[in-house]
């Protein structure tokens, strides 16, 4: 009986990570583009921080990878590194047009 709980908890472990790891892959292959003034945020709006730094702000045409995405109320937030290296969040519709959601 041992056995069977041991491998029942063995499939769950492995079907969540395989889950969890195709939402990742559904995630980059997100394609945006910056179509104005974006401001990059180091922490992920849809938990409603009090305050969120702004690292920087991005510039029209400029590069992005999408990392992650996640969904606020009314917006669509994105994790996305810069070519420079800069990792930040971004919000749909903020000088960011997402073209392709995969």
């Amino acid at each position: 009986m041992r056995s069977r709980s041991v491998y029942f908890l063995l499939f769950v472990a492995l079907l969540g990570a395989a889950l969890w790891g195709g939402d990742v892959l559904g995630d980059r292959r997100y394609q945006v583009d910056v179509v104005g003034a974006a401001p990059l945020y180091s922490l992920p709006p849809h938990e409603y921080p009090s305050s969120n730094p702004k690292i920087s702000t991005l510039r029209a045409g400029e590069h992005l990878r999408v990392l992650r995405v996640r969904y606020g109320k009314d917006f669509e937030a994105l994790k996305v590194e810069t070519e420079g290296g800069h990792v930040g969040w971004v919000i749909g519709g903020e000088g960011i047009k997402v073209v392709s959601r995969g």
